[in-house]
């Protein structure tokens, strides 16, 4: 399936502009006003991967590469013990999520190289990035990586019809999704959960860079649909840069 960027909302500003052009082109859509309600997801500073299963089986998984093609790394990804191997259901789906290192084994690995006196890493997304791209599977084992699934991108099943359900859906066949999520009715909701975690992310084991808000209902998703290169129904909500 294709992969899309998201574009960038970085103040209240940037996030009601949103809210309008959604609601402008779904009235434009439906010849009346629609009134959408938003899912506010923690956006994981990580390395994003696309998984394949067949018959609930993990057949491929690959880095976003250009959008079109990306690495094949289903070895690396295989030793990562919060990736199923297999489904509790048989499906052909594809989803996709985000590797990331955790701030304490990121620590601890730097101790370590300090010890040996070799060169520090930068930061726990280049760790997660060079390990599932670069390493053999027995050292991205020892590194303790982890993922978050947050999208169902193709399914031979019926699709949930909001993200929410989707969430829900995708930790039933056996993923692990991130619990912070939150059903937002307004904009105003999705700035408030905005400005909660702009704080509360410091204290996570992972790096959060700011939350993704996603228009809920699925139906709505598609009637907005896409530009040349990002949904229309999503954003990336930044915190400010540290």
């Amino acid at each position: 399936v294709p992969q899309w960027s998201f574009n960038d909302a970085f103040s209240e500003e940037n996030i009601r502009n949103f809210d309008s052009r959604v609601k402008r082109m779904l009235k434009s859509h439906y010849g009346k006003e629609r009134e959408p309600s938003y899912t506010s997801e923690l956006k994981i500073d990580g390395l994003k991967i696309v998984f394949e299963y067949q018959k609930g089986l993990l057949t491929t998984a690959a880095t976003r590469g250009n959008g079109r093609a990306g690495e094949d790394v289903t070895a690396n990804i295989r030793t990562i013990e919060s990736v199923p191997l297999r489904l509790r259901e048989p499906l052909d789906i594809i989803a996709e999520g985000e590797v990331w290192m955790g701030r304490r084994n990121f620590e601890k690995l730097n101790a370590e190289r300090q010890k040996k006196g070799e060169p520090l890493f930068a930061n726990p997304r280049n760790v997660a990035a060079g390990s599932i791209r670069q390493l053999d599977p027995s050292i991205v084992r020892a590194r303790k990586l982890d993922v978050y699934i947050y999208d169902l991108a193709r399914s031979n099943e019926r699709m949930p019809k909001t993200q929410v359900e989707e969430l829900e859906y995708l930790r039933t066949l056996g993923f692990k999704t991130n619990s912070h999520y939150k059903l937002a009715r307004s904009i105003d909701e999705v700035i408030a959960y905005w400005k909660e975690w702009s704080e509360k992310g410091k204290k996570e084991d992972y790096s959060v860079d700011g939350i993704v808000v996603k228009v809920n209902e699925r139906e709505y998703q598609e009637a907005l649909g896409f530009t040349g290169k990002a949904p229309r129904y999503a954003i990336a909500f930044k915190f400010a840069a540290e």
